[in-house]
């Protein structure tokens, strides 16, 4: 771990990028920077994009350093100078995809995305399609490798550009809406759910969610209890326990799982996982390193189900 760094899940294929036809993967990954922490400027060998989702800072590419702030993109392309600085104050968190086109495999479509990267005026733009979620489900995808991985990744790399392509040209998003006056209420929740789901990591409290569509928190709050029968903050706690038994698996210390989840300390964190699981993440991560190396014992209980698992 560097210096500086909250955490850094880093995967790197700079010396023999992974080939998707038309792209090139160089370099995925996800980190969380301290206060004041500096990626050194440094001259991009290939294109890059950065997802912000979580706090603020600059950072610097065509045309200079811009301000950049938790839900907006940045686009750097080869041979441009590049440097984050993390604000002092509300430290940044982003994912970021290094990437290529390999020409050979080029049809009309991604011509068109390779030009509108190419000739960007602005490299800054808000992530109005919710990429921040298609990079989760990547990172999720190389936790759990099997025979459709790759196709996968492959299929939500291309869905990054081409929803980038989308970002940075301007286009608005169609949102899916239900015909029937009945369903607005299904709609709303549905929409709720959907964020919850996409940013579970990136929210700092349940209020900012009503913000996010239109309605205040308390009502969105008993809206959602009498649609689904349980209540929002149920739910929520539920995503982060997913996603906290995803980093458990990936090997993470608790002491970062519980900064990433937004827990005060970890002794917050360790006494909610408990008390949802039975057992502590330790205890939960030792059953799981039973059940890799098929050492548990007999009778021994695995890993509790994470909610939603059959």
């Amino acid at each position: 771990m560097l210096r500086g760094l909250k955490f850094h899940f880093d995967n790197e294929y700079i010396t023999e990028p992974v080939s998707y036809g038309p792209v090139l993967l160089w370099q995925i990954g996800d980190i969380g920077c301290d206060p004041g922490y500096v990626v050194k400027d440094h001259q991009q060998y290939c294109y890059e994009i950065t997802c912000v989702v979580g706090g603020r800072g600059l950072i610097a590419g065509s045309g200079g350093e811009y301000p950049i702030h938790k839900g907006q993109l940045f686009l750097n392309r080869p041979k441009e100078n590049h440097r984050i600085r993390s604000d002092m104050v509300e430290p940044i968190r982003y994912f970021y995809l290094g990437f290529d086109f390999d020409r050979t495999y080029l049809d009309a479509t991604w011509k068109t995305v390779k030009r509108a990267f190419d000739e960007c005026g602005r490299p800054l733009a808000d992530d109005i399609f919710e990429i921040s979620a298609v990079f989760s489900g990547i990172f999720d995808e190389m936790m759990g490798k099997d025979a459709v991985t790759k196709e996968i990744i492959r299929c939500r790399i291309y869905e990054i550009l081409l929803l980038a392509y989308r970002a940075f040209t301007q286009k608005k998003p169609q949102r899916y809406l239900s015909g029937s006056e009945s369903d607005r209420h299904s709609q709303l929740v549905y929409s709720v759910i959907h964020y919850i789901d996409a940013n579970v990591c990136a929210i700092d409290c349940l209020q900012e969610i009503g913000s996010q569509v239109g309605y205040s928190y308390t009502y969105i709050s008993r809206l959602f209890t009498r649609v689904t029968g349980r209540s929002l903050q149920t739910y929520y706690n539920e995503k982060r326990f997913d996603k906290a038994v995803s980093f458990l698996k990936m090997g993470m210390p608790s002491k970062e799982i519980a900064v990433l989840l937004k827990y005060k300390t970890l002794s917050s964190f360790s006494k909610a996982f408990s008390n949802h699981f039975g057992v502590s993440p330790s205890e939960y991560r030792k059953r799981l390193r039973q059940q890799e190396e098929g050492a548990e014992p007999p009778g021994s209980p695995g890993p509790p189900e994470t909610p939603g698992q059959g």
